[in-house]
């Protein structure tokens, strides 16, 4: 399978690709003041300058006379002030144009490329989690000098993964909450050259393009405000240390507003003028609002678009967090944080709980022990599927058998009777306390990251997820 084969590589890619938006951004910001703030300024001086000399030419063409301009005993004299302005104005937009269409395109380019090299990763559970789990397998360890950087590149396109996800199990559930998107659903055709129910292609490219496309931009952009000055001069060289509350307020406002700006004059609104026909200009402004209604909504906490991120946002920031001190064990904690929030009305509850569903107790790419049913002892293993039967279940790959190292890789569903985590799991096997206390001095939790970088062949790992056995 492909997206098995070469799914380490197209993380690097996504890396690579996204910092060169970060860099990209952070000249827009430098230049947006002289440059796209000028131009959207002029802009607006024209159009009013040009409403205005409709206007007076309308009036006299029904009047016969000029119509009388407060301030001004002639309203020729008006118009040629009016006539300058304009004029003036057309210099400026055109000399700002080119360079203002040109980075529309380029980084709406960039930005496809990422997107669309991410959905061919993320249409169905399978691809998904192993997209999903391999992020948390190269994430940095706690002690990593580079963990927050990293992390910090890689949080948007997990946070990316994770909503377009959590749209499938909504979609799956019959619980999206969006006409727009309803409308758009593909719906799933049963072939006999297939294992499972696929979408319908050209459904599909449809979603894709107007829905999940749109979503995926609004993930990686909605934190693209942080690298403006004004967040710059918060950070003061250091993006990740603790800020007060009045810092962390004025740097939430600056980054929401230099992210819109982005989006605006960034990548700029569909213009009618590009399309060939009406109906591709209404579906590509539908799919700039989406965009647009996610990043304005997801600090609401009852915005059902603004918590396809939202939710995610808040997981994904255990997962992969950018704090300069981190527990690897907060990840595992991360179900219940997410769970106390929506008995805190923090998250849009339909959502959230499809979330807390579809990622379970245990996080992708993390470490468990389980007691399987062919050796009877504990064995060390890593979660690698979405959507378990039950929260509280596991869908991993194995790494050892009879406690020894186990190439083989079989996929178990590893029940909660039989995770080493729960309590009664240990009660009911055929160990006492003290073997527990012995083997597993450090808890029932381990990072697989180190193992992932040093003794895993990543190809072998992934290609075997047709089945699940039972445990």
């Amino acid at each position: 399978m492909a997206n098995q084969k070469f799914i380490t590589d197209i993380l690097k890619s996504l890396k690579s690709q996204y910092q060169e938006i970060i860099d990209d951004a952070i000249q827009f910001f430098a230049e947006f003041g002289s440059v796209h703030a000028v131009y959207s300024k002029e802009i607006k001086r024209l159009n009013e300058t040009n409403n205005q000399l409709k206007t007076i030419a309308s009036y006299k063409a029904e009047h016969g006379v000029y119509p009388q301009i407060k301030g001004y005993e002639d309203t020729k004299v008006y118009l040629k002030e009016l006539q300058k302005i304009q004029s003036r104005s057309e210099q400026e937009v055109a000399k700002h144009e080119p360079e203002i269409i040109d980075g529309f395109i380029r980084r709406r380019e960039k930005l496809f490329i990422m997107t669309d090299l991410m959905l061919h990763s993320l249409l169905n559970d399978r691809d998904a989690s192993q997209f999903i789990a391999t992020m948390m397998l190269r994430a940095p360890m706690p002690n990593d000098k580079n963990r927050c950087a990293t992390n910090e590149i890689n949080k948007p396109i997990y946070i990316g993964a994770l909503s377009v996800s959590l749209l499938r199990r909504l979609m799956d559930k019959d619980a999206v909450e969006d006409e727009f998107i309803k409308d758009l659903q593909p719906q799933f055709i049963q072939g006999e050259h297939f294992i499972t129910p696929e979408y319908e292609p050209e459904q599909l490219e449809r979603f894709s393009k107007y829905v999940l496309t749109p979503i995926l931009t609004a993930a990686l952009i909605h934190n693209i405000g942080s690298y403006s000055p004004d967040a710059a001069a918060i950070y003061d060289g250091n993006r990740y240390k603790a800020l007060n509350e009045e810092q962390r307020k004025t740097l939430i406002s600056d980054i929401h507003e230099h992210t819109m700006n982005y989006l605006m004059f960034g990548l700029g609104k569909p213009n009618k003028e590009n399309f060939k026909s009406e109906e591709e200009y209404f579906n590509e402004l539908d799919a700039f609002q989406l965009t647009k209604d996610i990043i304005e909504g997801y600090s609401k906490s009852t915005n059902p678009r603004g918590n396809l991120l939202r939710v995610p946002m808040i997981y994904a920031s255990f997962m992969l967090s950018t704090k300069p001190k981190h527990d690897y064990l907060i990840t595992f904690k991360a179900f219940d944080i997410l769970k106390s929030g929506i008995d805190k009305g923090v998250v849009y509850k339909p959502y959230a709980k499809e979330f807390l569903r579809m990622v379970g107790l245990y996080p992708l790419g993390c470490g468990i022990f389980f007691i399987s049913k062919d050796s009877d002892v504990p064995e060390r293993a890593v979660v690698t599927g979405l959507n378990p039967p039950d929260p509280s279940s596991a869908i991993v790959k194995r790494l050892t058998r009879k406690q020894v190292k186990f190439d083989d890789h079989t996929q178990v569903c590893a029940s909660k009777n039989s995770i080493l985590s729960n309590r009664d799991a240990r009660t009911n096997s055929r160990f006492d306390a003290n073997y527990f206390k012995k083997q597993f001095p450090n808890g029932y939790f381990w990072n697989p990251s180190e193992v992932w970088e040093l003794d895993l062949d990543h190809k072998q790992f992934w290609r075997r997820d047709n089945s699940i056995t039972q445990n």
